[in-house]
């Protein structure tokens, strides 16, 4: 196999890529992304109940159970998985280390980035579909082209005869979910290994920490993992592994993230010291007591992540000057004639380079930390630079000597994208761009699930190929043609609320709710024969155990679904589809509503006070103040025998708020009814219900004392009714 350093792509090269760019102009069968050399050869191999899957040696079995079951889904035939001589009717999987790409392919092995010729496959169909590949992920690339070749009519699956040869233009093609400030079920992240999977995304990169969380369970430092914020919690090591080998079954590498220097304080807050003042909002690069303690994390790490070749170690946003200000960096300045105070955070990059070295990884790292690290000459061969934050960046990291990766934050208009555009500069082939990374932070679970990962094959039609043709009709025909595809795999449970939408805040980075009038009537359906759908209303992943669908039901209270289908055996088939939000909003009457309302806080004119019992649990209009502790109460214009306060404070699935509620004859003497000041557990559209014995009482007053999640404290509705009714 050929491999050779780093070096200007030839004028060979440069033909091949033309010669491929020209022939890949036509794309009959739609492929997303466009291979390298593509044949048709006409006619067409039909898919039947005798078709089989070959896998040719023991280690493509795993790739053959996942490819009957995606069969499956997308056809309503599931092959059956064999081992022996092949025959017409067939598709054939087999690994040929032997086998090379037309043109040279950034990468890196070990700790140095060169050319290869590696991880090509090809796919020949006639009577039977031969797909072979270098190694192991080759080959699940070339079951993905098949995937998204087969042709569906008039009941009946083909697939097309055909000649392809495929490889990537360079190895890193990444996307990464934020699992820091948004907590990802493990579920849902096996969603985006599938969508990598069959758009040939090869890297999933795991945003593992930030300041809200470190989200990476350290058996040697436990309590790294204790200070995190709703929504987000640590995964555990089971599931960390679970998901590395579902990724590693479906040829996609996880990549993980220790956020570092800055954008670390849940990390620091929680090891207490041991990395640094929390203050500081910096670890402590100067002092070389942090570096044993990262090893040890970065090592655990590693030991999950074995597959991976790469290791980030962060480097977003470092705030410097509350560290740069303390006395103990000022000494060190000026002991060792630092006049740059850029070079402050060199240590940084030099010792985790190190430790990543020498746990067998090749260091990645964002841009962010002023410009001495990562950008400082010395690292060149030690880093590669996720270039990431403003113009010029990927330019001087080229010019430095960096190996890249653009990970652009504004992007051109999308024929002129390719991996060599990154936020205004232009790279060319003969610099060291080893990929691209599409990240996506801050996204919640719903909205990457259903809106981003259905937009993220987008970008990779110019990642894979940069010279590949984006025809005038893209986004009219490939696109949402390989995207009903997927979802026929990454979600194969179609859920559907039939209601009349009040209002839709579910869009955006954030999900907020569709709210409904009154209620509405789910339906859930599969194409999967004999497949039974099982689903959950909680968030989490739906099992064998969970409720099963058996006909539409109503909708009464909040809720969002998550489905699965499963074969008769109880084997779930395919991934979770997750649904939208959805709130019924219906009006109830009660002594308070349209009562008038005072509260501790001057008015807020978008959170207004009367919000607050205006007969609606609607979480977009509510009251709030900051900081607690704040009171609201309500004259209800005369004196009623009160037995029942129901308490609705602002809800979204994991925070709480804690409270009392006091009730007066006169608005001057008040008496204790409900004391809620311990609450722990998380709100709901029904809120909580207080009853207590019969009390004169004409002025409610509700205390917010806390609320988990932030110093706001927020009520949507507050309810009263007289004893007996």
């Amino acid at each position: 196999m050929k491999r050779t350093a780093v070096r200007s792509f030839s004028l060979v090269a440069l033909v091949v890529s033309l010669a491929c760019a020209a022939a890949i102009a036509g794309n009959p069968l739609n492929l997303l992304p466009t291979p390298k050399v593509l044949k048709v050869d006409g006619g067409a191999m039909p898919l039947t109940a005798e078709c089989r899957i070959v896998a040719t040696e023991a280690k493509l079995k795993p790739l053959a159970d996942i490819l009957a079951d995606e069969i499956l889904l997308v056809t309503k035939l599931k092959p059956a998985v064999v081992e022996g001589d092949p025959r017409a009717g067939d598709i054939v999987l087999s690994i040929n280390p032997k086998l090379q790409a037309d043109a040279d392919i950034l990468t890196v092995h070990g700790q140095e980035a060169l050319k290869t010729r590696e991880y090509a496959h090809t796919i020949a169909v006639t009577d039977r579909a031969a797909i072979e590949g270098w190694d192991y992920r080759a080959v699940c690339e070339g079951t993905a082209t098949l995937l998204q070749a087969i042709v569906l009519e008039g009941g009946k699956a083909s697939v097309p005869r055909m000649t392809v040869k495929d490889w990537p233009y360079s190895d890193y093609n990444a996307i990464m979910p934020d699992c820091a400030r948004e907590h990802q079920p493990i579920y849902v992240l096996k969603t985006v290994v599938e969508t990598c999977r069959l758009f040939k995304v090869r890297y999933l990169h795991l945003h593992l920490s930030d300041d809200s969380a470190f989200t990476f369970p350290s058996t040697a430092y436990p309590e790294a993992s204790s200070i995190h914020y709703p929504p987000v919690r640590p995964y555990t090591l089971e599931e960390l592994r679970d998901l590395v080998a579902y990724a590693d079954a479906r040829g996609v590498t996880c990549v993980p993230e220790m956020e570092g220097p800055g954008h670390c304080t849940a990390l620091m807050d929680g090891m207490k010291g041991k990395l640094g003042d929390v203050h500081w909002s910096a670890m402590d690069v100067l002092n070389p007591d942090i570096y044993p303690v990262l090893d040890t994390l970065v090592g655990e790490m590693c030991e999950v992540f074995k597959s991976s070749p790469y290791f980030h170690i962060g480097g977003d946003e470092v705030e410097p000057s509350r560290y740069l200000g303390q006395p103990h960096v000022k000494k060190y300045m000026q002991e060792h004639n630092v006049t740059d105070k850029h070079d402050v955070w060199l240590a940084y990059g030099q010792n985790m380079a190190r430790i990543v070295k020498k746990h067998g990884k090749k260091t990645m790292m964002w841009d962010g930390v002023p410009v001495g690290c990562p950008l400082d000459p010395s690292l060149a061969n030690e880093i590669i630079v996720y270039t990431w934050l403003r113009r010029g960046r990927a330019r001087m990291a080229q010019d430095r000597g960096f190996t890249t990766v653009t990970v652009p934050w504004g992007m051109p208009p999308f024929p002129e994208f390719s991996l060599f555009t990154c936020n205004g500069d232009i790279l060319t082939r003969n610099d060291k761009v080893l990929g691209h990374c599409h990240p996506m932070w801050e996204m919640d679970s719903i909205a990457l699930a259903n809106s981003y990962l259905r937009g993220a094959p987008r970008r990779k039609e110019r990642v894979w190929g940069p010279d590949n043709v984006i025809e005038e009709d893209f986004d009219r025909n490939r696109m949402p043609r390989q995207s009903e595809r997927a979802d026929r795999i990454v979600r194969p449970v179609k859920i559907k609320v039939d209601a009349r939408i009040l209002r839709d805040e579910s869009g955006g980075m954030h999900s907020g709710y569709r709210f409904i009038d009154g209620s509405g009537t789910v339906t859930m359906t599969t194409d999967m024969p004999g497949g039974r759908i099982r689903y959950t209303m909680d968030g989490t992943s739906p099992t064998r155990e969970s409720t099963l669908y058996e006909k539409a039901f109503p909708l009464t209270t909040a809720a969002g679904f998550a489905a699965a289908v499963f074969d008769e055996a109880g084997k779930q088939v395919g991934n979770v589809t997750l649904s939208d939000k959805y709130m019924p909003l219906a009006f109830e009457k009660s002594l308070t509503t349209g009562k008038p309302v005072e509260t501790s806080a001057r008015e807020n004119k978008k959170d207004k006070p009367e919000y607050a019992n205006d007969g609606w649990v609607d979480i977009g209009k509510y009251w709030g103040a900051k900081p607690a502790p704040q009171w609201w109460k309500v004259d209800l214009e005369k004196e009623y025998s009160l037995a029942r306060v129901q308490v609705v404070p602002f809800f979204d699935g994991t925070r709480f708020y804690q409270y009392t509620i006091e009730v007066s004859a006169d608005g001057k003497a008040w008496a204790l009814v409900a004391d809620a000041s311990k609450n722990a557990t998380p709100g709901a559209e029904k809120g909580y219900m207080h009853a207590f014995p019969p009390v004169k009482a004409r002025n409610i007053k509700v205390n917010l004392l806390k609320n988990s999640d932030n110093p706001a404290v927020h009520l949507v509705e507050v309810r009263a009714w007289e004893a007996g009714k």
